[in-house]
């Protein structure tokens, strides 16, 4: 027992709980002398207090007036010196459970023990009213908000209480319905269905709250057992609007002439809420259709434009290296300067048109991947050769795998592509100094190669979006890093298309690791493509094909 001792004498606490320790009790007590040691101690749960009428500073009335404000008080008796009959009346009309005076002990334990047993007895009181009132508070809530019609009847059909939803579609006001039959809502042809409903229900069943009394009817005609069917019927409102509905009905009481609770659905809204959906489905089949036209139409526009810019930017290319060879000697530096602008915003543009065009093949499904067995390790070596000249100054690319990984199955040219993609990618977003580097390992079916950067990271958020098409970061737009969006979606679809995955980690301002898998070729086909390729590739829809590497 926890007892919270306010009290400016340590002696007379100690008496206290030797007249408590006397009675049975092992009280676990704390000592206090005021508000603030009041406050403390109260904290602690204790089960009661024992506190003297008047200390300095602080008194017995003002804790019961914080006592008062808890939810759960303990109870407090007053222990005091000397006490007037109206010092006595001030406590207990404050809340004190009792008052005894030091001298006067022996009456400790007693109103103890009658203070503890009052607490409970209040807290199971509080307990059941709270339950009660709960139970109340749901029941009405159930009935007053259930999406259904709800009605509770007597026994003959006389309507006692109706919710919102049944007064709406009957088309009465709160207290009209009430005191009439629950029959004048229904349409006269379909009374004859709720009293053969409720004809079954009285006789018995399965419903909650009945006991069985008769056995249903059998054969194929039968109902199924009484508290489960519900019944179609029509309402009819007082402005003549009829209402199909589903009808059900239990009883609430065991006696079968007892109240009964009937709910009615409103099918009608069903019905127009199904044929509303039905509507929205093909409205969206329609748009949908429509999405994909010009979705389609998009691709071929991009496929056509990009097509028709390869060919007059391929013969800018050229003229512009052969500008760039100089043969006679006589440009300036400023004009080789300009020359080298040129071709390098040529190969830009020329690089974007090929992935314009790339990935409206894929899309159209009619990229052509012409698989043979391929090593590895020239793809990664021809592609890191490829990007170096452009890294800036400072910026290290290091390659990191065995001298012989097993063949991949796979269009070397695609995958040159796909390394091609990754590595760009890599030198765009990495600083002077930095480091890429790009492994490969053979593990168990497939071989893994990642390519690890030092620069700037991506976004938690946004990562999971980077393989979208046309996706570009944040932090490379805020950089005004260019790019067209289209490289890591085109690199996802290759991969994919040869049977393999790809996947990204990154940590802003730590760096970016993009890995992927491919899977290996097995030793029966690699013994065969050791004698050669015997045909060309068949193109199909995002082209599976054997043949020339």
């Amino acid at each position: 027992m926890r007892v919270l001792v306010l009290e400016d004498n340590p002696h007379d606490a100690e008496l206290l709980m030797f007249e408590l320790r006397q009675a049975g009790f092992a009280p676990v007590w704390r000592l206090v002398d005021d508000r603030a040691g009041f406050l403390d101690g109260l904290a602690e749960e204790p089960d009661v207090v024992l506190a003297d009428y008047a200390l300095p500073g602080f008194n017995a009335l003002e804790a019961l007036r914080l006592l008062a404000g808890l939810p759960d008080a303990p109870p407090l008796i007053v222990v005091s010196g000397a006490m007037s009959e109206d010092t006595c009346v001030e406590a207990l009309r404050h809340g004190a459970v009792d008052y005894l005076l030091k001298d006067r002990l022996a009456r400790l334990a007693p109103a103890v023990e009658h203070a503890l047993a009052q607490r409970h007895l209040n807290a199971a009181h509080r307990r059941a009213e709270a339950e009660s009132l709960e139970h109340e508070r749901r029941f009405r809530a159930a009935f007053d908000h259930a999406p259904v019609g709800m009605a509770v009847t007597t026994g003959d059909g006389i309507v006692l209480d109706a919710n919102a939803a049944l007064l709406e579609m009957a088309g009465y006001g709160p207290a009209e319905l009430p005191g009439q039959p629950l029959a004048e809502v229904i349409v006269p042809d379909d009374r004859d269905i709720v009293t053969e409903y409720l004809r079954l229900l009285h006789s018995g069943g399965t419903g909650e709250r009945r006991t069985a009394r008769t056995a249903p009817p059998a054969g194929p005609n039968a109902d199924p057992p009484v508290g489960r069917p519900v019944r179609e019927v029509r309402l009819c409102s007082r402005d003549g609007r009829v209402t199909w509905a589903q009808y059900s009905a239990s009883l609430i009481d065991e006696h079968p002439t007892g109240h009964l609770v009937h709910q009615i659905a409103d099918i009608s809204a069903r019905r127009r809420a199904q044929q509303a959906l039905q509507r929205q489905a093909e409205q969206l089949a329609r748009s949908n259709v429509e999405l994909q036209e010009v979705d389609r139409l998009k691709s071929e526009f991009v496929a056509t434009v990009s097509h028709e810019l390869r060919t007059p930017l391929t013969s800018i290319r050229g003229y512009t290296e052969i500008l760039a060879e100089d043969v006679n000697g006589s440009l300036t530096d400023d004009e080789r300067r300009i020359i080298q602008i040129i071709d390098r915003n040529g190969r830009r543009l020329l690089s974007l048109i090929e992935d314009l065009l790339t990935f409206s093949r894929i899309e159209a499904g009619t990229l052509v991947l012409r698989r043979g067995p391929v090593q590895l390790t020239d793809v990664l070596e021809s592609a890191c050769d490829a990007v170096r000249p452009s890294a800036q100054a400072g910026l290290s690319i290091h390659l990191d795998m065995p001298p012989r990984l097993p063949a991949v199955e796979a269009d070397a040219a695609q995958l040159e592509r796909v390394m091609l993609n990754l590595l760009s990618n890599a030198v765009k977003f990495s600083p002077e100094g930095g480091l890429i580097t790009v492994t490969a390992r053979p593990e168990r079916a497939e071989v893994i190669v990642s390519v690890a950067d030092t620069g700037m990271g991506i976004d938690e958020q946004e990562q999971s979006r980077v393989f979208t098409r046309f996706f570009r970061a944040t932090e490379a737009q805020r950089r005004a890093i260019n790019g067209s969006g289209l490289g890591l979606a085109i690199t996802k679809s290759i991969v994919e298309a040869h049977g393999g995955w790809i996947g990204l980690s990154s940590t802003p301002g730590a760096g970016t690791t993009v890995s992927l898998g491919l899977p290996v070729l097995r030793a029966a086909d690699e013994e065969m493509d050791d004698r050669g390729p015997s045909a060309d590739g068949i193109r199909t829809p995002m082209v599976q094909d054997r043949g020339m590497a």
